[in-house]
């Protein structure tokens, strides 16, 4: 049986850009247009919320693109500040400059390295490894990521046969998106090209719960903390991990064991297939349908909650079911407490 319980569809886009620079780790992009004088051109950056710069201390055009908040715009600046001490490798004409970098903007680095972009280029700068890549070109090419997310949906599968307060997660769901991916280029200062290059269609996974529905009973092998017996036989069965369920009578009863094999067939009398935590029983002293739990008086074997599904004894006797023949020898006849769930 099935329920569906959540059915929605979430939309929301988000811009992810990243600069097609190779062996950078762009933490921070920045493209900025200079002139050979006074850098006085607006600036655009493309920066994430990581790195030694603080999106909150840069100026001019700012794309935050940390994958969630979209875009954020300023204007009327042009100034990108490094913070002091990092390592500066600057790439210009294919010619390599190293420094260290001081309290101070990235046209004021360029001037004290001597660099002099031309009107028409522009500087990408990324922060690998807490340190500093600047790279001068007249062409840059970024990608721009378009998505929207479908929210997965739950639903749960029920089985008559574990308790009801024992949910299983059977599947994980994960949202499904669906990307276009744009390929912008900017030449000499200004965009020339966007196009769309590719499209990701990721579909949704369903999570799958399955969920019991039997009544005060627990799976075979759950541990029990304590038993509280009272008077008329009735009491509580305490589960480890707090679960409480009732029983309504307590009997002392013959233990047997079988397995399949010879003319015991898999299939149970109630028709369902036989398994550790079922057991057999006289029917007209135990019903078919009942719930227990056994424990033989010796001490050798706490068998479980189990539920009597099969015939094929007599009087006050309890068969219970177990993987092996050897398990049912070792197990022999022994005298069981049969607590009668409710």
């Amino acid at each position: 049986m099935f329920e569906r319980s959540k059915k929605a569809a979430l939309s929301r886009k988000r811009l992810i850009a990243v600069a097609a620079v190779p062996a950078l780790v762009a933490l921070a992009i920045c493209l900025i247009s200079l002139s050979p004088a006074a850098v006085e051109a607006n600036a655009m950056y493309v920066v994430s919320a990581a790195g030694p710069v603080h999106v909150d201390e840069l100026e001019g055009d700012v794309f935050l693109t940390d994958g969630s908040a979209g875009l954020v715009s300023r204007t009327n600046g042009n100034q990108l500040v490094l913070s002091p001490g990092l390592a500066v490798t600057v790439t210009h004409h294919e010619e390599r400059f190293t420094a260290v970098s001081q309290q101070e903007t990235v046209e004021q680095l360029l001037e004290r390295l001597g660099v002099q972009p031309s009107p028409l280029e522009m500087i990408a700068v990324s922060f690998p490894d807490r340190g500093v890549d600047i790279r001068i070109d007249g062409q840059f090419v970024f990608y721009e990521h378009l998505s929207t997310v479908s929210e997965h949906e739950t639903i749960y599968q029920y089985n008559d046969r574990k308790p009801e307060w024992q949910e299983t997660i059977l599947q994980e769901g994960q949202d499904g998106e669906y990307t276009e991916i744009y390929e912008i280029i900017y030449q000499d200062g200004r965009r020339t090209a966007r196009q769309l290059i590719d499209v990701v269609d990721t579909q949704p996974v369903t999570t799958i719960i399955e969920k019991g529905t039997m009544a005060n009973f627990a799976n075979n092998d759950d541990d029990v903390a304590a038993i509280n017996a009272n008077g008329d036989g009735s009491g509580t069965i305490t589960l480890a991990n707090g679960e409480v369920l009732t029983f309504s009578d307590t009997r002392t009863m013959r233990g047997t064991a079988y397995t399949t094999g010879g003319s015991v067939g898999t299939r149970t009398a109630s028709g369902t297939s036989v398994r550790v935590g079922v057991v057999a029983v006289d029917r007209n002293v135990v019903p078919l349908g009942t719930k227990v739990y056994v424990v033989s008086n010796d001490g050798y074997c706490t068998y479980g909650f189990a539920v009597a599904e099969d015939t094929g004894v007599r009087g006050n006797t309890i068969d219970l079911y177990m993987d092996t023949n050897r398990e049912c020898i070792q197990f022999g006849v022994r005298e069981c407490t049969v607590y009668i769930l409710d």
